[in-house]
């Protein structure tokens, strides 16, 4: 019996909305990838130091071409970033054309002033920009005049409250350790922007008149400042909480890095200190010169996207889509790549020949691919194939014992549409 796999690369790419486009390419190139290991023999090669580290030169010979290709797949995977490094990042941005990502201090002035395609270039990169806003942001006007620059990941501005909220996040309560949190709250990020508030110093220029952080943020109307270190999830997976962060040991760290900002602000007397809650990490002050309210503190789960565009959304619904497009086209390469090497073709290498032969299976395919595979078109597809050309496909080429024959073409069928559509 076949199976249609949930593939969001069978989608067809126009219609699909920012946050699934996220997915799409860093999936289509991993998938093509795949399937270039299902069909050629040389697209991956050890060397012979490499042979007898991972055993290759002593596993036994029934196991010799399964352990291959599974090194040879998952390796392959491993090593690639796959587009998994700043996909949370960019899946938070795309949710607002006012959010952003990397965001530069030497770059607020551009993203205040520009948030659209401050937007675009965060995920995007400058390569997905027009000719036109290369331009743009070639010729910006604000000059960065200051000593250190510091980056935070994502960010959001909130016109109608005239704030910016700006989020450090990590993936995991237990990321990076205590190291990476004081980091955080310390001398590489919030630390920064403390010192930069307390001195006043200039660190912008535009048309010769030099502006602070505060009144930069002052010439934007800006009189809120949130800044928060966030932390996605647990160790088990859920949305993370205050109380698994205390639990897990970090907390106190990030405790230390509030009370190192604390020491910073309230030696100044302009600064009246509004709210100090040690225990769930949130720091409030105002600067009594100017009116500015600047907020420090820790974010957990579903906090994160409350803060960043006060709204109630689920972390887990936010984030993660459910496609198959991983699991089961790196597990089919794997088994194709083993029948590959065992017996110097497979069903993939059948599939990809008689599609140059036949045109009638071409106009199926192509008419498989312009429906997203949907089931019916996928049914027609395989029992044209095993109709027609049930000789070609022997059964010593499925690798799995007790699949059937129409469901292992199946499950080629899609793989080889994934990576063609």
């Amino acid at each position: 019996m076949i199976k249609k796999w949930n593939l969001l690369c069978l989608k067809n790419k126009s219609k699909l909305d920012i946050g699934h486009r996220l997915l799409y390419e860093p999936y289509k190139n991993l998938i093509i990838k795949f399937l270039e290991l299902c069909t050629e023999i040389d697209a991956k090669d050890f060397d012979p130091i490499s042979k007898a580290f991972d055993g290759l030169l002593s596993i036994p010979d029934e196991l010799k071409e399964y352990y291959e290709a599974l090194l040879g797949v998952t390796s392959f995977y491993q090593h690639s970033q796959g587009g998994k490094g700043k996909y949370i990042e960019k899946k938070l941005a795309s949710s607002y054309e006012t959010s952003t990502l990397d965001i530069d201090l030497s770059e607020l002035p551009l993203w205040l002033e520009n948030p659209l395609l401050h937007h675009k270039l965060g995920i995007f990169t400058f390569g997905g920009l027009t000719n036109d806003e290369k331009q743009e942001i070639r010729l910006n006007t604000w000059d960065w005049i200051g000593p250190k620059n510091v980056k935070i990941d994502v960010g959001n501005i909130l016109w109608d409250e005239n704030a910016i909220v700006m989020i450090e996040l990590k993936n995991r309560i237990d990321s990076g350790g205590t190291a990476a949190r004081r980091e955080v709250w310390t001398s590489e990020k919030f630390g920064v922007f403390a010192n930069y508030l307390i001195s006043n110093q200039k660190l912008f220029r535009k048309n010769n008149i030099q502006f602070s952080l505060i009144e930069l943020l002052s010439y934007f109307k800006i009189k809120t400042l949130e800044i928060y270190f966030g932390i996605l999830f647990d160790t088990n997976d859920k949305p993370a909480t205050l109380e698994r962060d205390k639990e897990s040991g970090f907390f106190i760290t990030s405790r230390e890095g509030l009370n190192y900002l604390k020491n910073i602000f309230e030696k100044d007397s302009d600064i009246s200190i509004q709210k100090y809650e040690e225990d769930t990490l949130y720091f409030e002050i105002i600067f009594r010169t100017n009116g500015l309210k600047v907020i420090f503190g820790a974010l957990y789960g579903n906090q994160i996207p409350m803060k960043l565009f006060r709204k109630e959304i689920s972390i887990s619904d936010l984030l993660l889509f459910r496609y198959d497009d991983i699991w089961f086209s790196q597990l089919l390469a794997i088994n194709e790549r083993m029948i590959l090497l065992k017996h110097r073709t497979n069903f993939t290498k059948i599939f990809l020949n008689l599609l140059k032969e036949d045109f009638l299976l071409r106009n199926l395919f192509n008419q498989l691919i312009n429906n997203e595979c949907d089931e019916i078109s996928l049914t027609r597809v395989v029992e044209y194939l095993i109709g027609k050309y049930s000789q070609r496909f022997e059964n010593k080429f499925i690798p799995e014992a007790g699949k059937t024959l129409d469901a292992h073409i199946a499950d080629i069928v899609q793989l080889v549409a994934s990576a063609h559509s």
